[in-house]
């Protein structure tokens, strides 16, 4: 991989991990540089790491197959871990490693709500079994997010429209970045998984945006001010979104 495509993708996991609360080890940063330059294997990266931390690998489900373990907001998942921290901690070394190899490997060129599914599932597999699956209840950070019952029917809506909309092709920069403002303020209140939603759409949009000769460097924007532009957004007010999109987009 070029040194400049490199870059890009390792300040890119970096703002998602920042995005998180994160920080990007320079340990972790290697592994990712190897992952690009396919000098390892993902999947050795992540078994490494899972050894090397001496996780559970028998995965002990729940007889009625629950997101959540019982009376505790911590997510079912391949390692049997019920502690909060200890949890996200590995989530957010494991999901980066997938994501330098979705970075390195895919070339979308159909961009609807299966896609996202899909990366949804390729990020956090390692680690959740429902990873790629639609909420069932009702979820609201700040505000309420679209009920579970109507998730599929607005997807498959809003993949339409989107797809008619020749996923943003050929459009000038002005219309670009307001018509992708729209689309990710749409996606923001779909919210469709338990968690992840804002990961797993980042990476949709930025190869939404490749594919339209487009490039969000995603490094130029401090997320506080992407979590309030997307909430405003939601509620049908753009200016926020495009204002934080205009300083980030690139012709690519």
């Amino acid at each position: 991989m070029k040194n400049d495509q490199m870059q890009f993708c390792i300040d890119f996991i970096r703002f998602n991990q920042n995005s998180e609360g994160f920080d990007l080890d320079e340990q972790t940063e290697e592994v990712l540089r190897q992952i690009l330059d396919d000098e390892i294997s993902t999947d050795n990266a992540v078994e490494d790491y899972i050894e090397k931390e001496k996780l559970e690998t028998v995965f002990k489900p729940l007889s009625d197959n629950s997101v959540f373990y019982p009376n505790k907001s911590i997510q079912v998942n391949y390692f049997n871990i019920k502690d909060k921290k200890k949890l996200k901690k590995i989530e957010n070394h494991i999901y980066p490693l997938r994501l330098a190899e979705i970075l390195k490997n895919e070339k979308p060129t159909k961009f609807d709500f299966e896609f996202l599914k899909d990366l949804h599932s390729s990020l956090f597999g390692d680690i959740y079994p429902h990873a790629g699956e639609v909420r069932t209840f009702s979820a609201s950070k700040r505000i309420v997010f679209c009920q579970p019952e109507f998730i599929e029917n607005m997807s498959i809506t809003l993949s339409k429209k989107l797809q008619n909309d020749r996923y943003l092709t050929n459009k000038d920069r002005r219309s670009f970045i307001n018509d992708l403002a729209y689309y990710m303020g749409e996606m923001e209140a779909l919210h469709p998984f338990t968690d992840g939603n804002g990961r797993a759409t980042r990476i949709f949009f930025h190869f939404l945006s490749l594919h339209a000769n487009y490039q969000i460097q995603w490094f130029e924007i401090d997320p506080d001010d992407l979590l309030e532009a997307d909430i405003s957004a939601i509620d049908g007010e753009y200016q926020l979104l495009v204002d934080v999109l205009n300083d980030a987009i690139l012709d690519d």
